[in-house]
């Protein structure tokens, strides 16, 4: 991304996420320290690529209207449970039929400046892709084993967008990351995933 590309801000508007969220979504240590105690330094506030990252960040839309979307675009016929939400942060866990799933996303603005450089495939996965869309939106697509020492393993589609504004989603065969095991695989593919973090309306 060009690095010159001036990002989205929408001021007076800051993220509280509670730490219970960040344990729910099942994300790693950097991201639970973000939830502990606010950031007030850019070095701070630095994302991890590798999961979730909640930072202190500008958010467009509610807790509700993040669950709103985010079950719209889920399959049809699944069951729901346990839905958990914050500004900028949805969580639920859904069942097709096959299992539960832990399935969050977390968007974010102006975070062009945070994340440069950072949205490629360094870091310990299983697999990784990254790529440049012909709008200029950096995807990253990825499987990484849990963060929480057990068995599951989590798949995620993370997108920055030319503006700064960013959409991560991911999912665990697990009903948490640091639970127990509920299915094979998580139920949708990086490319359900990467339409998913991709709509619109997590622009609000």
């Amino acid at each position: 991304m060009n690095s010159s590309t001036p990002a989205r801000r929408r001021p007076g508007r800051r993220v509280t996420v509670a730490a219970g969220l960040v344990l729910a979504l099942g994300l790693g240590a950097a991201a639970q320290a973000s939830a502990a105690e606010p950031r007030t330094a850019k070095a701070e506030a630095r994302a991890s690529s590798a999961s979730i990252a909640l930072s202190d960040s500008d958010a467009s839309l509610s807790g509700r209207q993040m669950i709103r979307v985010l079950k719209s675009l889920l399959p049809k016929g699944g069951k729901i449970y346990d839905q958990q939400s914050q500004e900028g942060y949805g969580a639920l866990v859904w069942d097709d039929g096959h299992g539960k799933s832990m399935i969050g996303v977390n968007a974010q603005d102006d975070m062009g400046d945070v994340l440069e450089g950072r949205m490629g495939c360094e870091g310990d996965y299983i697999e990784c892709q990254a790529l440049t869309l012909t709008d200029g939106t950096q995807v990253k697509r990825a499987k990484r084993a849990s963060e929480k020492g057990g068995s599951a393993v989590v798949w995620l589609v993370d997108t920055l967008h030319p503006d700064g504004r960013r959409v991560i989603v991911q999912e665990v065969n697990s009903s948490a990351e640091s639970g127990p095991v509920t299915r094979p695989q998580p139920p949708l593919t990086l490319d359900r995933l990467q339409v998913i973090a991709l709509d619109s309306r997590w622009a609000g």
